[in-house]
C-alpha cells in the first residue's frame, strides 16, 4: 500500500514539473506518457505490472496534453 501512496505522489508531484517544462501540448504528453509509464512500473507487479505501465502511460499523455500552455 505504501508503495501505490508514494508512487501516486511522484506522478502528481512530477505533472506539476512537467506541466512547466514546455508550451508544446505535444511535448507535454509525450512526458506524460513517459512519467506515468515509470510510475506504473513501480506500482504495478507481477501479471498486473504490464497493465499498470499502460494505464500510467494513458493517464500521463492526457494529463500532460491537457496542461494549458502559457
Amino acid at each position: 500500500m505504501m508503495k501505490k501512496i508514494a508512487g501516486a505522489t511522484l506522478l502528481v508531484v512530477t505533472f506539476g514539473v512537467v506541466s512547466a517544462c514546455s508550451n508544446d501540448p505535444q511535448i507535454n504528453a509525450a512526458l506524460g506518457g513517459l512519467t506515468g509509464a515509470a510510475v506504473g512500473s513501480q506500482i504495478g507487479s507481477g501479471s498486473g505490472r504490464t497493465t499498470a505501465i499502460l494505464g500510467g502511460a494513458a493517464v500521463g499523455t492526457a494529463v500532460g496534453a491537457s496542461q494549458p500552455t502559457n
